[in-house]
């Protein structure tokens, strides 16, 4: 309790009404995030509504201060509102517990590809004959790198199977397959320092919640990766052929609309570009 009215007190300068344009103390954004960071350990959502925090520490480091930008207000308007219902009790559980050795024969995949010469690229996924396309507008090539789009593609993908059949996911643990292992470390440890990758975990957690699954990301190579990457890349003669290969004749397949992004990629581009505008000189 003595250590929740200490980050309450640290977090009251972060989440007052920004009248105008407001510089934070290095100190205190050290000694905050020392004590979130230690909560932390037991708080699983913690981790990854740090990343506002940490791009504050470094911008603070070159130069003794940082200002207080919209998204570091946010991650830390979410923590006040944590620690005042938050009682401070948390469950030990060990690791074999976390996780059940069953896995769905099928797996979800997803794949994301990127080209800067073009400004264009597309994410991919597949499950049970289901598959899906986004193709990338050029704000988002310019904006997010490989491993926010690759995340980015995996969460909406999860999104859209809920939005289909909840029944899919709800209440259950299971693998989803991906080939960038960054965000398959980022998802497994619940962790990132990158501000779109912390919204992105954020959602998904929330879906978590609601529906009451466990996923487990398991990093496979590229070469391992076919279907979604054929999806990603638009090259539908080996989509047919990869997807018949493992038993899925064109009549088993089927389309299906992903969600709506727009939002959830404006929320990502803003936090990347909070967390560089603590950069700028006071």
């Amino acid at each position: 309790p003595d250590k929740v009215v200490k980050a309450q007190r640290l977090l009251a300068p972060f989440v007052e009404e920004l009248q105008h344009r407001k510089l934070l103390d290095e100190l205190l954004i050290e000694q905050l995030l020392g004590l979130l960071n230690w909560m932390s350990e037991v708080l699983v959502g913690g981790r990854f509504h740090l990343a506002q925090i940490i791009s504050a520490r470094r911008a603070a480091a070159k130069r003794g201060c940082c200002w207080l930008t919209t998204g570091l207000q946010r991650e830390c308007v979410w923590w006040q509102k944590v620690l005042q219902q938050w009682n401070c009790v948390a469950m030990i559980v060990p690791p074999e517990y976390m996780l059940s050795p069953w896995k769905w024969v099928d797996s979800p995949v997803t794949d994301a590809s990127r080209e800067l010469s073009t400004l264009s690229g597309a994410g991919g996924a597949f499950y049970n004959g289901m598959w899906g396309l986004c193709k990338w507008s050029t704000e988002e090539v310019e904006e997010l790198d490989i491993m926010e789009l690759e995340a980015l593609m995996c969460v909406l993908w999860i999104a859209t199977l809920l939005d289909i059949n909840p029944e899919l996911l709800r209440g259950r643990r299971f693998v989803f397959r991906n080939d960038n292992e960054p965000w398959c470390y980022a998802c497994n440890d619940n962790d990132s320092a990158k501000p779109a990758i912390a919204v992105l975990l954020e959602w998904l957690h929330a879906l978590q919640s609601i529906y009451s699954f466990r996923m487990y990301l398991d990093w496979i190579p590229s070469a391992e990766n076919p279907i979604a990457d054929a999806v990603s890349r638009e090259e539908w003669g080996r989509f047919y052929a990869v997807a018949a290969a493992n038993n899925y004749p064109p009549s088993a397949l089927r389309r299906v609309q992903m969600l709506p992004r727009s939002l959830i990629v404006s929320l990502m581009i803003s936090m990347k570009r909070s967390a560089r505008h603590m950069l700028t000189p006071p």
